[in-house]
């Protein structure tokens, strides 16, 4: 299948370029066309696909780390990057190069409203474009093994000058250009050599027609009426079917819940009746497990606190299910006090301090026994 490649130049007025390439690549035949003349396009007989290569100089050319991710996600993340790198980054068109695998991947940005009038200038010449390059990207890439004194491809346009390295590809007046590539290795591609250039827009690396300007081709065709019903069948239906799915889910859960709860209950009270679901015969029943260890660990501690003060003794000891530990502590000073009430807090209790009273050698205080806070 020949191709015809339409090479605009940056002027509006100025005279365009058409190229008939073969199925080889070869350029069979190259026509200037005049945009004031009216649409007169070459024939250019069995040429099916037509490319058109655009102005390179406002197209921004980038390699974005873009980790693999679905096309909508490249595509945003690549906004993202961008919009942090440019002084005007509102309503940019943005094309990715393939995922070729790579974490980086080209990514070309420029203003919507260029497309549009470069799309415009190809019609008002009788043509419609199948792809869109920018013509810096026109250039080869230097590749492993070439001269390691040369690592920038450079190509004299006339008024411009076409620049391409690995990582590297711009269009810039040719003062502009030697600033930016100063110092760089350079390799001047032969000015007569416009014909290779041309045939590697027959295989571009990006084409700009992605997005809103991606052809009606490639886009979602519109759902055919069958279809269009089941969807609205779906619909109407779908209200329905989520209230459905909800009740199924919380009716799941809440026996997931029941079931662990009586697991729960069958390890804490392997007395319990298995079927029993009554809350305050369940309460009751843990209240009476859990009193023995509760007394245990409650007056454990108390009576370590206490032997640890010299003098100090427990003149009597009261406790009931369900109640707090209480005792009647006996203690030389008030020091003795604060010390078991210290040591009983580091054993997470907290001593409340009750009446007190003189003892012969001594005082008498009340004391009860909480967890603590």
């Amino acid at each position: 299948m020949s191709t015809r490649i339409l090479w605009l130049p940056a002027d509006p007025l100025a005279d365009a370029t058409c190229f008939h390439l073969g199925d080889d690549g070869r350029v069979l035949a190259r026509t200037a066309l005049v945009p004031a003349t009216p649409p007169d396009p070459p024939s250019f007989d069995g040429a099916q696909h037509t490319v058109l290569v655009v102005p390179g100089a406002e197209v921004r050319i980038d390699w974005l780390e873009l980790p693999a991710r679905s096309g909508a996600q490249a595509l945003a993340a690549a906004r993202a990057l961008l919009a942090a790198r440019l002084a005007r980054p509102d309503d940019l068109h943005v094309a990715l190069a393939p995922d070729g695998g790579q974490a980086t991947r080209m990514a070309a940005a420029l203003d919507p409203r260029l497309m549009h009038e470069w799309l415009a200038r190809a019609a008002a010449l009788g043509m419609h474009a199948d792809a869109v390059v920018p013509e810096q990207l026109l250039l080869p890439v230097p590749i492993a093994g070439d001269d390691a004194d040369t690592d920038i491809r450079v190509f004299d346009a006339g008024d411009r000058c076409l620049a391409r390295g690995t990582a590297l590809a711009f269009s810039a007046e040719p003062s502009l250009a030697a600033r930016v590539l100063a110092g760089r290795a350079q390799q001047a591609l032969p000015s007569d050599g416009i014909d290779s250039l041309v045939a590697r827009a027959l295989q571009p690396e990006i084409d700009l027609l992605q997005g809103r300007f991606a052809p009606a081709a490639t886009r979602a065709r519109p759902a055919n009426r069958r279809r269009m019903a089941w969807l609205l069948a779906a619909l109407l239906a779908s209200p329905l079917l989520l209230v459905a799915a909800q009740a199924l889910r919380l009716e799941l859960a809440a026996r997931g819940l029941q079931q662990r709860a009586a697991e729960t209950v069958q390890q804490a009270l392997p007395s319990a009746a298995a079927a029993s679901t009554d809350s305050a015969a369940l309460r009751a029943q843990l209240d009476a497990a859990r009193a023995p260890q509760a007394f245990v660990a409650a007056s454990g501690a108390l009576f370590a606190a206490v032997a640890s003060r010299p003098g100090a003794y427990l003149a009597s000891l009261d406790y009931q299910r369900g109640d707090r530990l209480r005792a009647s502590l006996f203690h030389t000073t008030p020091d003795d006090l604060e010390a078991i009430r210290g040591a009983l807090a580091a054993d997470g209790w907290q001593l409340v301090e009750g009446t007190g009273s003189d003892a012969p050698g001594g005082l008498l205080t009340g004391i009860t026994l909480e967890p603590g806070a």
